[in-house]
């Protein structure tokens, strides 16, 4: 168990944890997300050890964190930072079974020169769970990876640590990777603990606007919107119409939000909000293909599993009522 009880530090103006208590267990690997690189930083040097918090306990196994810090190789460290290559063979590093895991089975008689930049990442985690420490910090491991790379990384992220019985706490860089951790999720905001939960719960019902942003990938598809008398107008004057009895301020500026994944290119229940949307570019995003679209000036993303239309063609977007988010001007989640 790593329990953090009123933990506060601030680092060059940032705060990054604010009086800040949690316990995360062993086998329940855990994301947290909202702190800037400078954030993660410090973050890490204070759950291994290496620096004193300003205020509060960071305990491992109910020992001070520094104490714990002494004994080699209870603590470890990956990321972010990609493992240089070298001349040792990867099956002397790491058993086949652990190589499977890590889906390094094919490169076991391999020089760490001939793997890629995530298959050495890949291989940096799985070293690190074979030696069996305590607490495992993974600092944001896919952040430096190359853009055609991270997605995958990030998606399969969480069958790297499946299983493994000890504290891993991940510092994530972004919602995909926290999300691909597939276990716990922290939001935090300004140091102070925002939601957590098990990931999937968080995404989709986020205390607030920025809860729904740091957990969505892709980007949370957002619509500003205007209340008046219970007619939600758009930003090019235009009217939408909601449907009914779902909540929404009574006057003034709102959000409305949906997960990209939540939208469907054809109408999938009698419960959909249908809206026309204009079509632009495929993206692919790693195992995913997603289309652009814009809707009253918004750039949105759709996901695609057929032939992408044409640029500019006019299409119906649908999203189901029940994954629909509405926040109120200063981004409280309504209803």
């Amino acid at each position: 168990m790593l329990g953090l009880s009123n933990l506060s530090t601030t680092v060059k103006g940032e705060r990054v944890f604010a009086n800040l208590t949690l316990d995360v267990p062993a086998g329940r690997p855990t994301a947290i997300v909202g702190l800037s690189r400078t954030g993660r930083d410090a973050a890490a040097r204070l759950l291994t050890g290496a620096d004193k918090p300003q205020g509060g306990t960071i305990k491992l196994g109910g020992e001070d964190i520094a104490r714990a810090r002494r004994e080699k190789g209870r603590i470890l460290r990956v990321g972010p930072t990609v493992p240089s290559p070298s001349s040792q063979r990867v099956g002397k590093l790491i058993s086949a079974e652990i190589a499977s895991r890590a889906g390094l089975s094919a490169h076991l008689d391999a020089r760490i020169s001939d793997l890629g930049p995530d298959q050495r990442m890949r291989l940096a985690i799985a070293q690190a769970i074979a030696a069996r420490p305590a607490l495992l910090i993974l600092d944001a491991p896919a952040s430096e990876l190359p853009a055609n790379l991270y997605d995958d990384f990030a998606e399969h992220l969480g069958e790297l640590v499946a299983g493994a019985s000890l504290v891993v706490v991940l510092l994530a860089s972004a919602a995909h990777e926290a999300l691909g951790l597939r276990q716990d999720i922290i939001v935090i905001d300004g140091g102070a603990l925002l939601q957590s939960g098990l990931a999937t719960d968080v995404s989709a019902h986020p205390v607030n606007l920025l809860s729904a942003v740091a957990t969505s990938w892709p980007t949370l598809n957002t619509l500003p919107m205007t209340a008046r008398e219970g007619r939600c107008m758009l930003s090019d004057g235009s009217r939408l119409q909601l449907p009914d009895g779902m909540p929404t301020p009574q006057d003034g500026a709102c959000t409305l939000a949906f997960h990209p994944e939540d939208a469907t290119l054809e109408r999938a229940s009698p419960g959909c909000v249908r809206f026309v949307v204009r079509a632009g570019a495929e993206e692919v995003r790693g195992e995913y293909r997603f289309l652009n679209v814009t809707f009253a000036n918004k750039q949105w993303m759709c996901p695609l599993d057929k032939s992408a239309p044409h640029a500019g063609t006019l299409l119906n977007a649908f999203v189901d009522r029940s994954h629909l988010l509405v926040f109120d001007a200063v981004g409280r989640a309504i209803g």
